[in-house]
């Protein structure tokens, strides 16, 4: 099976560089970048399996997420949070992502990476085209 390609969209540079490595080091592909308008120009030319994101650069909710929900709904979201921020609830909150709050340690990144991974995996094996396959 081919490596995940996951795509990264941080604006703090350690952050980022810190996230990319833990991710790189348990063997996923990974494109890192700070500005959302990158990282649609990435999504374009690139099958992503997930990105994570800070939900706090400017233009992520309303372009970069948005543009992804509605263009890519193959893509896995992840979104990070900073604990000033509350999670978000209602019409702000994007259903079909997960979320993290920073800071994150290495393990919890990797288990919550994992776990969206396998998921997706287990729904494209149940399914046929956009159809879920019938069990019996």
């Amino acid at each position: 099976m081919s490596p995940q390609l996951i795509l990264l969209v941080e604006d703090d540079l350690n952050l980022r560089q810190s996230i990319a490595l833990i991710l790189e080091r348990a063997g996923y592909i990974v494109d890192a970048t700070d500005c959302p308008y990158k990282a649609m120009d990435l999504i374009n030319s690139r099958k992503y399996n997930l990105l994570i994101s800070d939900i706090n650069i400017p233009e992520t909710r309303k372009m970069l997420l948005q543009n992804v929900l509605g263009i890519y709904p193959y893509i896995s979201i992840f979104v990070l949070t900073d604990q000033a921020s509350e999670r978000p609830n209602g019409e702000d909150r994007l259903l079909s992502a997960q979320y993290l709050v920073k800071p994150i340690a290495p393990e919890r990144l990797l288990d919550c990476v994992g776990m969206i991974l396998e998921q997706k995996k287990n729904i494209n094996n149940n399914t046929i085209g956009n159809r879920p396959l019938n069990p019996n």
